[in-house]
């Protein structure tokens, strides 16, 4: 920078004074000129960075398979077979106007044979992941459903069918959320959830993690779980762009960084996964992939170490990559949370009654 400084301003008024040799000026005005389409590079660098990240998702946007794993290509067969069960399902399109957006989502009611589960009564907020609308989490809701929950997924903004021009990377609007469970609240008229569960996939899990030190956090919200997630959108732009040479990535980000301050808003002083975890007191089950290279699992395990909750769990699914958790662990997945949101219930339940 101060190179360029030096060539665009010092050089010129050295040379209203002093006229320099005419091969030296040549020379000058090629480094000049490197320089420019350096920075050129880098900031249109940056903003295709940018918009990669946060461009809206829309659901006829075409899906590149070409670098995707034969498995999780086989998981996503799997999952549209899933989807015609659960669409098969009673549910509801549900809308809302929220901060100047219409927001949508869809809601499951608990179905009548579950009733008598020991989960009956409460509701589970599924939370999809960056770009995913294609309703790949059909499987985690169909889940709950057999267990007794009623379950909303919500389209978190920047997602189609809900508004918003850009993806929430940082978890900014996480209090999207805490409105949808008002609306839940509102739509249930004497049948309102008794209580409700948390559970995010990779960016949906960053923003659960977000709400879990939010002083505006429901008391009623009993668990959070988080499969995937990132500490926060800091860390991990600096992980996926880390393959970069140096001279090409470090202008790139902070320039990056300039345009989510200026368009998004974002700063380093906004809350995060990591900072928010470090204040909750909500019980909190953190999953990760053992050999997931989106999110790097040391960012899992770096949420559970700096989570303040009295009841908190790690797990570190051997052989899943990426969002694969539930695909490697087969049944012991669905049991394993389970029995967190049991043992969550029951802690609930005696500080009710020492209360």
């Amino acid at each position: 920078m101060y190179t360029f400084c030096y060539l665009m301003f010092a050089i010129p008024m050295q040379m209203a004074t002093n006229p320099l040799p005419l091969g030296l000026l040549i020379i000058l005005i090629g480094l000049l000129a490197v320089v420019l389409a350096y920075i050129t590079f880098e900031v249109y660098l940056a903003w295709s960075l940018f918009r990669y990240s946060v461009k809206r998702a829309k659901k006829d946007d075409s899906a590149d398979t070409a670098y995707v794993p034969e498995e999780t290509l086989d998981w996503y067969k799997t999952v549209e077979e899933k989807k015609k069960d659960l669409f098969s399902r009673p549910h509801e399109n549900w809308e809302m106007e929220h901060d100047g957006l219409t927001l949508r989502g869809i809601f499951f009611p608990a179905q009548e044979q579950n009733l008598s589960t020991r989960f009956a009564g409460g509701c589970a907020v599924v939370v999809h992941g960056w770009r995913d609308v294609r309703f790949s989490r059909a499987i985690d809701v169909i889940l709950y459903l057999d267990s007794g929950f009623s379950v909303f997924v919500p389209f978190l903004r920047g997602h189609e069918p809900s508004g918003g021009k850009y993806i929430d990377l940082g978890c900014h609007y996480r209090k999207d959320l805490f409105a949808w469970i008002d609306q839940i609240r509102a739509r249930s008229d004497n049948e309102s959830p008794s209580f409700y569960i948390l559970d995010g996939l990779s960016m949906g899990a960053a923003t659960v993690l977000t709400t879990s030190g939010d002083d505006d956090l429901p008391r009623d919200v009993r668990a959070i779980l988080a499969d995937c997630g990132y500490s926060s959108f800091l860390e991990q732009g600096k992980w996926m762009i880390r393959g970069m040479k140096p001279i090409i990535r470090y202008p790139a980000f902070f320039f990056t960084l300039g345009f989510l301050r200026i368009i998004m808003g974002y700063k380093k002083s906004d809350p995060t996964p990591l900072t928010q975890v470090a204040k909750a007191s909500v019980p909190i089950m953190i999953i990760h992939g053992e050999d997931d290279l989106f999110v790097p699992p040391p960012m899992g395990k770096k949420l559970h170490d700096a989570c303040a909750s009295e009841l908190k769990d790690f797990w570190l699914v051997s052989g899943a990559k990426h969002a694969m958790s539930q695909r490697v662990a087969g049944d012991e997945y669905l049991a394993r949370k389970l029995a967190f949101i049991e043992e969550a219930l029951k802690r609930a339940s005696d500080e009710r009654g020492h209360s």
